[in-house]
Formats: structure tokens, sequence, C-alpha cells
């Protein structure tokens, strides 16, 4: 990403998870990992580290691996 702009994507499925009330986005690619996004789609201008989003991502990526592969949501 370049000043805002998403120059390429490898998104594999998109997904998103609550914790604490607050709800966290993301995209994610099976050879890159997740991308946290705003609710709109655009990238975060940071990325956490840890913590509450990575705990909401974790529980869907467990979900996601244990669907057969025809399961997997598709972004595109």
């Amino acid at each position: 990403m370049v000043y805002g702009v998403r120059i390429c994507t490898f998104t594999t499925a998109t997904g998103s998870g609550t914790v604490n009330g607050k709800t966290y986005y993301w995209d994610f690619s099976e050879q890159f990992g997740p991308l946290f996004t705003t609710k709109k789609g655009e990238p975060c201008r940071t990325q956490p580290k840890g913590g509450a989003a990575w705990r909401a991502f974790e529980k869907w990526h467990a979900e996601y691996k244990a669907l057969p592969p025809a399961g997997h949501a598709r972004c595109c």
C-alpha cells in the first residue's frame, strides 16, 4: 500500500470478530496472513501487533481452517 492506494491484493477471504464489544475486520491471504482493515475495507493506518484484534483473528482463523476448501469464503 502506498499513499492510501491498494496496489495489489492477494486476499483469500475476509473476516471479522468481536472482543469486549469492539469489532475488528481483516482481509486474509493464505500467503501473507491478515491485513486489518476498517469497517469500510480500507487498510488500517497501523496494524496491531497483538492483543484483542489478534485474539479475534485467531478464533476466526481456527474456524476457517476447519472448513473444507470448498467452504472457504472468497472475497472476489
